[in-house]
């Protein structure tokens, strides 16, 4: 389960209160969308990209009111506030993070994550992967046109913002400015 609600955050580029209230009526398999409350309007219709849809369980026998996550691990009913499930899925990824950070003592195949490190940060490397992959075809214009249909960003100037702070774009080497 958390896997799954770790694929939303890195596919979807959702955030992570986002997925917590996706419901199952939400997710429409017919047209590959779903729509969620989002951070910066009402409701936000989004398509499932194929690499989700293949993860996805069969949501069929579910009343289309019950939380795709829910804290049973199937989904249902979850009387919690989004903030609520949220720290729910935040304390498990943590507890996950932690036991992998101590085997990484031990054992080098393990790898440790920062305290920086968080559910939310997948958001950040799948757009930067994104961004990246897209810019090697396309206008900075051109991507940033395309990604903002993806990452569901309103303006340029919050999705410009946003690979600022995240970084998406490093300029090329600049020595032969400084000689």
């Amino acid at each position: 389960q958390l896997l799954l609600f770790i694929k939303f955050v890195s596919y979807n580029f959702l955030r992570p209160v986002e997925v917590c209230r996706l419901r199952v009526g939400d997710i429409n398999l017919k047209e590959k969308t779903l729509t969620v409350k989002a951070k910066n309007k009402p409701l936000k219709q989004k398509i499932i990209p194929k690499i989700l849809l293949d993860q996805l369980p069969s949501l069929s026998e579910y009343n289309k009111d019950d939380f795709v996550f829910s804290y049973s691990g199937n989904p249902g009913k979850w009387n919690a506030t989004d903030d609520n499930r949220r720290d729910h899925f935040t304390k498990r990824f943590k507890a996950l993070k932690d036991y992998f950070s101590k085997k990484s003592k031990t054992d080098d195949k393990y790898f440790k994550l920062g305290i920086e490190y968080n559910i939310y940060s997948f958001r950040h490397t799948f757009i930067t992967k994104l961004y990246r992959e897209m810019r090697k075809k396309l206008t900075p214009f051109e991507t940033k046109s395309k990604l903002m249909l993806i990452t569901g960003h309103s303006t340029m100037t919050a999705l410009e913002k946003y690979l600022r702070d995240i970084d998406a774009e490093l300029p090329e080497d600049y020595s032969n400015l400084i000689k």
